[in-house]
């Protein structure tokens, strides 16, 4: 099915600037499941599973917002381009004989637009908040580690040569779940941020959801 606005509004412009005929769009959602709750069971004690679990968090970027190792919580956050952690699924470019794939979750992308009567260019910033809350749980002298992530996506679309946005909008959604923008772009996790998890346990982990 052709969604024209939905696909507009994430696609770079490929048409010469000032030329009445624009490439025809296509978008495609996402193919499979959002990834559910990632989990792993670490021979290990708590103790020592925090410690590397914390600095390998640090080290990829992620800012602490929340530590309680008596509970073994620990909450992070992320802030910045979608691309690496949300699958919002393809934008299909067709000019001609040709075709062009592009990511959805793109964080920056110009499009043309007939607004008004007019041929103008729009510019689209999509941005990411996430906040991933990590558990650490005791069974006997292993650790059961769990992480599972909120996901705030905000879409704003501004003409080039204004500073007021044309349109705003935020979806939310967690780990396992998805959410559509009214234009209908469905967006969802891609499991890559529960992964920077996984990736700090020692290798004899055996993981799970």
């Amino acid at each position: 099915m052709r969604h024209p606005w939905g696909s507009l509004a994430l696609v770079p412009a490929l048409a010469a600037c000032g030329t009445p005929d624009r490439p025809e769009l296509d978008y495609l959602p996402p193919s499979g499941a959002p990834v559910g709750i990632r989990g792993a069971f670490v021979q290990q004690q708590p103790w020592l599973v925090w410690g590397n679990l914390l600095d390998h968090l640090q080290q990829r970027g992620l800012q602490v917002a929340e530590l309680d190792e008596p509970s073994g919580e620990i909450v992070v956050t992320y802030s910045g381009d979608p691309e690496p952690y949300v699958d919002c699924g393809w934008i299909v470019v067709y000019e001609e004989d040709e075709f062009d794939r592009i990511p959805a979750a793109r964080s920056k992308a110009d499009f043309e637009r007939r607004l008004e009567g007019d041929i103008v260019t729009l510019e689209r910033d999509l941005r990411l908040a996430a906040r991933m809350n990590v558990k650490l749980e005791p069974d006997g002298e292993a650790t059961v580690v769990r992480a599972n992530s909120e996901y705030l996506l905000t879409k704003i679309v501004t003409p080039d040569d204004s500073q007021e946005p044309l349109h705003e909008e935020t979806i939310r959604f967690s780990t396992g779940e998805t959410a559509s923008f009214v234009s209908t772009t469905t967006c969802q996790p891609n499991g890559e941020l529960e992964r920077l998890v996984l990736d700090a346990l020692p290798a004899v982990s055996v993981a799970g959801s």
